[in-house]
């Protein structure tokens, strides 16, 4: 029996993650428990309730208790890691941690990690313009980490910094280490705690509280996957894994070329916007008084988007907000079998469920939760 950790339980994907793993049939994991690294005394209560017997909570103080994290992760063979990808430090020492299970002739621990598509994103408000390209996990595979160094070295970026972070120390030390580089994700998740996404959401918010939408430039872009779809890679992992005989050595990519995509659609931010507004339009939540009467993106600036909707972190706004970040998902379908079923129609609907919650006042979490920081 596999001994299995879990970050994130009570977040918006690692909450999703969790309830998929406990609803899966497959005979490899309906056998399962999870044990869960839980800060707060009710949530923990309120998961044992929920889920029995099949989950176990540990108290712990969060991502800055390294000395925790090592000795804890050294008791597990895979931990699923979709906590905050922005403290490099308490996600290396999961690595660390499992390291010291790696012996000659036993089965090697995973590292199963959660990061981001603006760790690829160029800053062309700001930035010199460079050429824009699609990234393909299995074409580029020896090239992502590589990429993402270089990037790095010029400008440290935490999210970015943590994803390398990772990679590299599980190659060093001989642990398999995967990093789910997760797009826009959207849809209501299935947890017990946060079921709210970002995006659309805060795009939301902003066109309801302003009676219009916004831009950076023209071009900037998300990928998009719908959160149940992408709790469907880490289900498939951990079952690829556990099914395998080599226990997946050898046939998933990992450390260096442990880099997964999750896109499935792609969209404009410019079309994000405006399907917010075609949506509040639709409702007659928009025009109200004092606002426009026809649909507008405006041209805004990037200091406001970045207070607004990132926690005043000017970088990850131009990143996320007005970067480009093309990826290609490959790896998932190729060797996992993934079949993302939440597709154009799923995205488009997604638009009319977030007003729908916004005016039931069901989306109070924020940028600056996903991120950890305060808002300055």
């Amino acid at each position: 029996m596999s001994k299995i950790l879990i970050t994130g339980a009570t977040g918006y994907v690692g909450g999703t993650v969790l309830s998929q793993l406990l609803a899966s049939t497959a005979p490899s994991v309906k056998v399962l428990t999870f044990d869960l690294l839980i800060r707060d005394d009710a949530q923990a209560q309120k998961l044992k309730d929920a889920y029995g017997s099949r989950i176990n909570t540990i108290k712990w103080s969060g991502l800055a208790d390294t000395s925790f994290i090592e000795e804890m992760a050294s008791n597990y063979d895979i931990i699923i890691n979709t906590g905050s990808g922005f403290i490099p430090e308490g996600a290396i020492a999961f690595v660390n941690g499992l390291a010291r299970r790696v012996k000659a002739g036993e089965p090697a621990p995973w590292m199963l990690h959660i990061s981001g598509c603006t760790n690829l994103s160029d800053r062309p408000l700001t930035q010199p313009p460079v050429p824009l390209r699609e990234w393909n996990d299995e074409q580029d595979s020896a090239k992502i980490l590589e990429q993402m160094k270089a990037l790095d070295q010029k400008e440290p970026y935490s999210q970015r910094t943590t994803e390398i972070g990772v990679l590299e120390a599980a190659a060093a030390s001989g642990v398999q280490a995967v990093s789910v580089n997760t797009p826009c994700i959207f849809g209501e998740g299935t947890g017990l705690f946060n079921q709210q996404a970002l995006v659309i959401p805060l795009i939301m918010m902003y066109v309801i509280q302003h009676g219009y939408g916004w831009k950076l430039n023209e071009t900037a872009n998300f990928d998009w996957v719908h959160v149940l779809d992408l709790a469907d890679i880490y289900v498939l992992l951990v079952r690829t894994i556990l099914e395998r005989e080599d226990r997946g050595v050898g046939y998933i990519p990992s450390g260096k070329r442990g880099v997964f995509f999750a896109a499935v659609g792609r969209t404009l931010i410019k079309e994000i916007n405006q399907g917010c507004l075609d949506t509040a339009f639709a409702d007659g939540v928009l025009p109200r008084e004092g606002t426009p009467k026809q649909k507008e993106i405006r041209l805004v600036p990037l200091q406001e988007i970045a207070d607004k909707l990132t926690a005043g972190r000017s970088d990850i706004a131009e990143r996320g907000w007005g970067g480009h970040k093309a990826t290609k998902a490959v790896l998932a379908r190729k060797l996992l079998g993934w079949e993302p079923k939440r597709l154009q129609e799923a995205w488009e609907k997604d638009f009319y469920d977030e007003l729908v919650a916004l005016k039931e006042n069901r989306r109070l979490v924020t940028m600056e939760s996903c991120i950890g920081v305060t808002k300055k």
